[in-house]
C-alpha cells in the first residue's frame, strides 16, 4: 500500500530534478561559450579603456590628421619612461607609420609628477600656439635633457635657455610675457580633464584608434594595430 500510495509522487519528484539538472547543464554550458567568445574576441569592449573628450584639432601632432590610424601618447616631461618611449618608439612609429601616412600621433600634456611638471607642460603648449614645428623641437629637446624626476629641474630658467639654445627663430619675448602669464594654462588643464576622463593614471599611456595599449614598446603598439 505504501509503494502505490507514494510511487506516483517519487517518479513525478526524480523527473522535475532531472528536468532541473538538464536546465542548469545548459545553462552552464550558455555561460561557459560566452566566456569563451569574450576571451577569444579581438576586442572585448569589457575591458577596454575608451579615450573620452579628445578633441584632435587642439593637440600637436605628426603625420598625416587624415590618417586611418590614430596614436594619441599621454605624456609628463618629467617622467623617465616618457623620455624612453621617445626616444626609441616614436623614431619607429614615425619610420613605419607617421612618415609613410598609415598613422597620425597626437600628444597629450598629463602633468603629474611635480609643480614643475605643469611648468613644462605650459611651455610646450606656448610654444605650440607659435608654431607646431617649435612644440616637436622642444618636446625632443625637454625629453633628450630631462633630469632626475624627484628633482625641481624644469624651472623657468633652465626652459628659456633650452628654447634660446634649440629654437633661436622663437620669439622670446612673446614667450616669456604667455610663460609668465600663464595665457594657455586652461589648454593644460584640459589635456589633464581629457585624462581623468579616460581613466589615464601613468605615462606614458598610448591610445591607438580611441583604445588603450597596454604594451606601448613598438613591437606591442605594432601588434595591436595589426590584430
Amino acid at each position: 500500500m505504501r509503494n502505490k500510495k507514494w510511487g506516483p509522487f517519487l517518479l513525478l519528484g526524480a523527473v522535475v530534478i532531472v528536468m532541473l539538472l538538464i536546465g542548469f547543464l545548459l545553462v552552464n554550458k550558455s555561460t561557459n561559450d560566452k566566456e569563451k567568445a569574450e576571451v577569444n574576441s579581438p576586442v572585448n569592449t569589457l575591458n577596454e579603456q575608451r579615450l573620452i573628450g579628445f578633441e584632435p584639432a587642439k593637440q600637436p601632432f605628426i603625420g598625416d590628421p587624415k590618417a586611418p590610424i590614430v596614436i594619441v601618447e599621454f605624456a609628463d616631461y618629467k617622467c623617465p619612461y616618457c623620455k624612453q618611449w621617445t626616444e626609441e618608439v616614436v623614431p619607429e612609429l614615425k619610420k613605419e607609420y607617421l612618415d609613410t601616412g598609415k598613422a597620425v600621433l597626437y600628444y597629450v600634456d598629463l602633468p603629474f609628477l611635480a609643480p614643475d611638471s605643469t611648468l613644462a607642460a605650459l611651455a610646450g603648449e606656448t610654444l605650440y600656439q607659435q608654431s607646431q614645428e617649435y612644440f616637436w623641437t622642444y618636446y625632443k629637446a625637454m625629453m633628450k635633457n630631462q633630469g632626475d624626476h624627484a628633482e625641481t629641474w624644469a624651472t623657468k630658467e633652465f626652459i628659456m635657455n633650452l628654447v634660446q639654445s634649440n629654437l633661436p627663430s622663437v620669439d622670446m619675448k612673446q614667450f616669456e610675457k604667455e610663460l609668465d602669464s600663464q595665457k594657455y594654462i586652461e589648454n593644460v588643464n584640459n589635456d589633464i580633464q581629457i585624462a581623468n576622463d579616460s581613466k589615464v593614471e601613468g605615462t606614458p599611456t598610448v591610445f591607438v584608434n580611441g583604445v588603450s595599449v597596454e604594451d606601448v614598446s613598438f613591437a606591442g603598439i605594432k601588434a595591436f594595430i595589426e590584430k
